[in-house]
């Protein structure tokens, strides 16, 4: 009689237990599938639309640094065959600040060190932006353009240098040969350009001065992409100290003319206002009869870097983590048990 019973109860149970799971898999966030658990991800509508606006796009990034590191092997290839097309023989230019400022031999290394300072905090600063990709970009099309118009200026005007005291490599008793360029030019790389290190022993880059170029592009990325409320106008007024003191040092130690400064500063500031105004303004960025900018020769390549930016760029800051995700954006969907395989 109890046997029947329980027997006649087991529909019953096994229904019951149904509806449970039933209302357990729209209840919960987690579905199990026999022993597995399904957890599917899906963005926000904000997050989306953010990723939309401003693309990561990787792969331009990755573009964008080979872009600038080609251009800075070709500067330190013309530094190599300018150092042998100098006379060491002429003695220095001369010059209207330079010829009234005190020589100091230890300044040099007080400009590189303030280069150096500038240098990381705008690193920080790009490394930490939400849009960072979008930043390296724009960044490394500026630098690759400069270094590019450096190489190029160095080598069709060769100037005697400033300091006659400043130590230079001997030069070679015949014609340069690749494998020599080669060898410099990784000589040259392993010391980042610096003479601090000991590995730039090579003279005769003067036009332009790549010190205050690195130097006044620190305090432009500085200011751009980060608030101008709050502390930050503390670190605005300190990196302007920063570059302001690391040409004076520079002049102090004669690394440079007057004029290798005065020209840096205008073609770092012009590249980068026109720059700016090309990816800031839709109407620069169509060919047009009244858009001039349309008429430089690296107009396209800008271009095609921002193509797909849908906007400025906020001065939004974030941790850096390839791997990390928003938990709030996790969402759960059922999917139907399959018997098979249940163990």
């Amino acid at each position: 009689m109890e046997e029947n019973e329980f027997h006649q109860r087991q529909p019953l149970l096994a229904e019951d237990t149904d509806l449970e799971d039933q209302n357990l898999s729209s209840s919960s966030p987690r579905v199990r599938n026999g022993s597995a658990v399904k957890i599917e991800m899906e963005m926000s509508s904000c997050e989306r639309l953010e990723s939309t606006k401003f693309p990561k796009e990787r792969w331009k990034t990755c573009c964008a640094i080979i872009f600038v590191i080609i251009n800075f092997i070709f500067t330190t290839a013309s530094l190599s065959i300018t150092h042998e097309l100098r006379n060491p023989s002429l003695p220095p230019l001369p010059d209207l600040a330079l010829d009234h400022l005190p020589y100091h031999k230890w300044a040099l290394d007080v400009s590189e060190i303030l280069i150096m300072i500038a240098t990381f905090v705008a690193a920080l600063v790009v490394v930490f932006h939400k849009h960072r990709c979008i930043l390296i970009r724009r960044i490394c099309v500026i630098v690759g353009l400069l270094y590019g118009y450096r190489a190029i200026t160095m080598i069709v005007t060769v100037l005697p240098s400033a300091n006659s005291e400043y130590h230079c490599d001997v030069q070679l008793n015949h014609t340069i040969s690749t494998g020599e360029v080669v060898h410099r030019v990784l000589k040259i790389m392993s010391g980042f350009g610096l003479s601090i290190n000991g590995q730039h022993v090579y003279c005769g880059d003067f036009i332009f001065s790549g010190h205050t170029m690195i130097l006044i592009l620190c305090y432009l990325i500085i200011i751009e992409y980060t608030p101008v409320s709050s502390w930050c106008w503390l670190l605005h007024w300190l990196l302007w100290l920063v570059a302001i003191s690391g040409v004076l040092m520079l002049m102090v130690s004669r690394g440079h003319y007057t004029i290798d400064v005065i020209i840096a500063y205008f073609v770092t500031t012009r590249l980068w206002f026109m720059h700016n105004a090309i990816i800031a303004n839709r109407h620069f960025q169509q060919r047009s009869s009244t858009n001039h900018l349309g008429r430089l020769w690296w107009w396209r390549l800008a271009i095609w870097f921002e193509e797909n930016v849908k906007g400025p760029v906020p001065a939004q800051f974030e941790f850096p983590n390839p791997w990390n995700f928003s938990f709030n954006s996790v969402t759960s969907k059922s999917r139907t048990r399959d018997p098979a395989r249940d163990i």
